[in-house]
């Protein structure tokens, strides 16, 4: 074993790394089964849980983490990369003494700013002390501002579906609303006026935002990967609308290439894209200038994608570092 990936929550991060599970020099942890044992592995939620880490005190956290983790130590451990859910001081040090001859890797799958305001104990300037390096998808402003090393957000492709996909919408938006709802609205009641047929799955929603009447489905939690994924897939087009805080793709603009569906964004750098073709994406800065003809026009869509987003790539930047 060469590289340990410490990654979020099975649901999500399970279709996004699983290329690397069966990689003979890789171990994945994921931060929900780090045990066999199902109360371990909730003791250690609670553990690295940001809400509750930021109002408790939680005593004999060293003791906790050898009890859980010891099983994981391996001297031939090179590289450790964690993303931001795990980011927590004490744990940071506790893999930089139990591990001192790795490098250890920061993945940042986010703003640096959402990051910041939902870790206290995140700092980037902080982090890039303790990290020997730290990768951001942000490769337009995250990326020059704070001096991080640019990584899209990597994926596996899954195409293990139950049942057979079908086409069933014009076009597909699922998402957190963050602040993006007042773009959202006008789009969704222009795609309504003019008769496209929309899949809406909006989680986190304030109840201001939300438009009555409408077929949207306002949700409090997220909807399960697999199945966000076939509402996607089953749709002709999807749509990516960023938040504020975000200067480049989301999850979103990869799924699209990776599965061949055409894509409407208001990310302005897709254009530079080596990805970009006018014929399967476009972009839009105004709801009132989207093209619906482009959205409902049925073609074959191919971004002569070959693997380039596969978790795999995480390997060759790591042996870099060695």
């Amino acid at each position: 074993m060469k590289y340990v990936f410490l990654d979020d929550n099975y649901g999500i991060a399970h279709i996004l790394m699983r290329d690397l599970e069966n990689h003979p020099d890789c171990y994945v942890v994921y931060k929900d089964r780090v045990h066999n044992s199902r109360l371990l592995s909730f003791l250690c939620q609670l553990l690295l849980c940001t809400r509750i880490k930021n109002r408790f005190k939680i005593p004999f956290k060293r003791l906790w983490y050898r009890l859980l983790f010891r099983i994981h130590y391996n001297k031939d451990v090179k590289v450790i990369a964690i993303t931001c859910g795990w980011y927590h001081n004490d744990w940071i040090q506790y893999l930089k003494t139990t591990y001192p001859e790795a490098k250890l890797v920061l993945v940042i799958r986010d703003t640096v700013q959402s990051k910041e305001k939902f870790n206290k104990e995140f700092k980037i300037e902080k982090a890039k002390q303790k990290f020997d390096l730290i990768l951001s998808y942000d490769n337009f402003h995250d990326v020059p501002k704070y001096g991080l090393t640019y990584a899209p957000v990597f994926m596996s492709k899954f195409d293990e579906f139950s049942s057979p996909l079908q086409c069933k919408y014009d076009i597909s938006f699922i998402a957190e609303a963050k602040d993006r709802m007042g773009v959202v609205n006008k789009l969704y009641q222009r795609l309504m006026a003019n008769g496209l047929n929309s899949f809406f799955y909006i989680f986190r929603t304030k109840d201001s935002d939300k438009l009555p009447g409408s077929n949207i489905i306002y949700a409090n939690q997220y909807i399960g990967r697999i199945e966000m994924l076939r509402k996607e897939l089953e749709s002709n087009c999807i749509l990516e609308v960023l938040k504020s805080d975000a200067h480049s793709n989301t999850l979103r603009f990869w799924e699209a290439v990776m599965y061949n569906k055409k894509l409407y964004t208001n990310w302005a750098g897709a254009v530079d894209s080596p990805y970009y073709d006018p014929r399967y994406m476009r972009v839009f800065s105004n709801p009132e200038d989207i093209d619906l003809d482009f959205i409902k026009e049925r073609i074959e869509v191919d971004y002569n994608y070959q693997g380039e987003l596969s978790p795999l790539k995480f390997l060759e930047i790591f042996e870099k570092l060695l």
